[in-house]
Formats: structure tokens, sequence, C-alpha cells
């Protein structure tokens, strides 16, 4: 499954299953966004994928509609990636698996599997498109919850518990729904997205563990991430740049120089990812901001000269910008 054939299944998933959920979404919808369902692999690039979801999301006007979209999601949906997961020989293989191939699946959020203190911790983080807080909160929750529902289907009885789920975004009202849909405490205005596993319980055998299949099913994902590299990478270390330097602005030319390759190619291969210069440079501004306002060690106006701000008050503003309202000052209010 290549990275265009997932935005078209996705969306094709979501038109065909949605009134299995019981949900319908208004026709004027579909003769907006016509989708080629015979062709598979038909071109349907990022910014149409987003202008999808963006309106999907304006239609059904469901603040739990990333949740309820979950379910359409199995690990079988992704193709060699799910399969892959489901015939691994543990739960922790699983886990692995997700995180070592993430780039096949996961366009708008990067997926890191990690264990700490007896705890495994699935995490997903945004990546640089520059995406408005509902289309984030939808994608944060789509995501998670698709992923614990996976385990969950993956490993059946053998499902190892869930401890506690983070969201970045606020509960608007609902975080009774949110953790009786996780069966756990679950902590809104967290600093990062993320399910946490007992991982004691991560080297129970998988229902559906097959050996052959599994080694099949790598090499093909190896294979797959192989022809993605070329353009995907280029966001990588566009990224990479950019938090070496966090206070210096550093241009798209300065950056393309670094690269080995013009200003002209490097916007292009960023365009073809579905992202942009500026959206990256905002996206790493935005998380060196949030760093800083959690580590308390710095003022606000320190912040705000560190990411290249003349004065506070223009931090303030983009920083509004990008929590849909929230100021410095009160998300360093909110707790850890």
């Amino acid at each position: 499954m290549h990275a265009t054939d997932h935005h078209i299944n996705g969306i094709r998933i979501v038109r065909e299953l949605l009134p299995v959920l019981g949900l319908s979404a208004a026709d004027s919808l579909w003769q907006e966004f016509p989708l080629d369902l015979v062709r598979e692999n038909a071109a349907f690039n990022m910014h149409l994928q987003l202008k999808f979801y963006r309106r999907l999301i304006q239609v059904m006007d469901d603040p739990l509609l990333g949740l309820k979209v979950s379910a359409l999601f199995p690990p079988q949906a992704y193709g060699m990636f799910g399969y892959a997961m489901m015939a691994a020989p543990d739960i922790r293989t699983s886990l692995r698996i997700a995180d070592r191939f993430d780039r096949l699946t996961y366009t708008l959020q990067t997926l890191h599997f990690f264990e700490k203190n007896g705890i495994g911790i699935l995490q997903f983080t945004a990546t640089g498109l520059n995406l408005d807080p509902a289309l984030k909160a939808f994608f944060a929750d789509r995501d998670l919850a698709s992923s614990t529902l996976g385990a969950r289907s993956i490993a059946l009885a053998q499902s190892p518990a869930i401890l506690k789920v983070t969201l970045e975004h606020d509960d608007n009202g609902h975080a009774g729904a949110y953790e009786a849909f996780f069966s756990c405490p679950v902590e809104f205005n967290a600093a990062s997205n993320s399910v946490a596993f007992s991982a004691q319980q991560l080297d129970r055998p998988n229902p559906y563990r097959n050996t052959a299949a599994f080694e099949v099913c790598v090499r093909e994902c190896e294979r797959q991430l192989a022809e993605l590299a070329n353009s995907r990478d280029i966001v990588a270390r566009v990224r990479s740049e950019l938090f070496q330097r966090p206070g210096y602005l550093q241009d798209i030319e300065s950056i393309a120089r670094q690269m080995g390759v013009s200003a002209r190619t490097l916007r292009r291969r960023l365009e073809e990812t579905g992202t942009s210069f500026t959206g990256l440079q905002q996206d790493v501004r935005f998380q060196q901001a949030r760093e800083q306002l959690r580590n308390r060690q710095m003022s606000i106006a320190e912040i705000a000269d560190m990411l290249g701000y003349s004065e506070a008050g223009n931090f303030t503003t983009a920083f509004k910008r990008w929590t849909g309202g929230i100021p410095p000052r009160a998300y360093r209010g909110k707790p850890p």
C-alpha cells in the first residue's frame, strides 16, 4: 500500500462503511469529493485528503467522530502493515512492528513505541503539517482509538490492559465518554497523544501468530518502506535542521544549501509530500514552545526571543493561533 493508496483507501472505507456505524453523511459531501473506487491507486493527494476530512467533521458535527470512525480501521485495513502485526509472535513484537513501519500508514502523525519503568507506551506525534485544532483532535482520536481497538483484535483475550490514555486536546465536555471508550483514565491537554500498557503483559503470544506469514509481511513492509524513503525522508531532514537551531530563522535557501539541493527543488519535494517549509517551520516552533512552557524554566518573553519573535506579544498571537485560542500563560498553568 503506497502513500496515495492509503489516502484513497481510507476515504473509500469511510464512504462505504460509515452507515455500518449508524452514521451517514450528506450526499453533497460525496459529490464534492468524487472518488474513482475502481482504481484503488488513484491519486488523491494530501491537500484533498485534509479538505475531505475537514468537510466530514463539519458535516457530521460530532465531537466524538474520531472515536467512532476508528472502528472502521482494524489492522487488516492497513494491508501488509496490519497483517505483519497480526502474524507477529507476541504483543511486544506487534508494537515494535508498528514503530518500525509507521510511515507506511501514518502520514499525519508519527508513531513511536518505547518502554519506561515497566510501562509500554505507544505515542503519536503530529508531523510537520500545520493542522487546525479540529483536524488535529480528530486524527488524534481516530488513530489512538484504532490502535487500542487494533491491539484488542490482534491479541483478543491476551490483550494487555490499558493503563492510561493522554490527549493533547481538551475534553470539550466529553471526558466521561472518552473514559468509557478507552476503559481507563484519560488525561486531556497533555504533552502528547499516547496510550500506556503494562510492559509485563507484552510478552503474551498473539493468537494469530504465524512465523511464515510474519516473515513474508515484514519483507513486503521493508520493500514498501524503501520506496517511500526518497519522498518522505525529506520532511524528516528539514525538521532536523530546524530543530538544531530553533531560535535562528533559517530560510528555505539556507536549508536547501545544507541539503545540497536548490530551494526550488526542496519546495517542490516538500509539496509532493503534502507539506511546506513554512508549515514545518511553524510546527517546530510550536513544539519547542510547548516544551519550554512545560519546563517552566524560561519566562514567556525569553521563550519568544528563543523562537525568533521580536516581541512577546507576537509569540502570544502565534501560540493562540496554534492552540485554537489558548494563550501561553494559560497553557503553562495547565497541569503537566
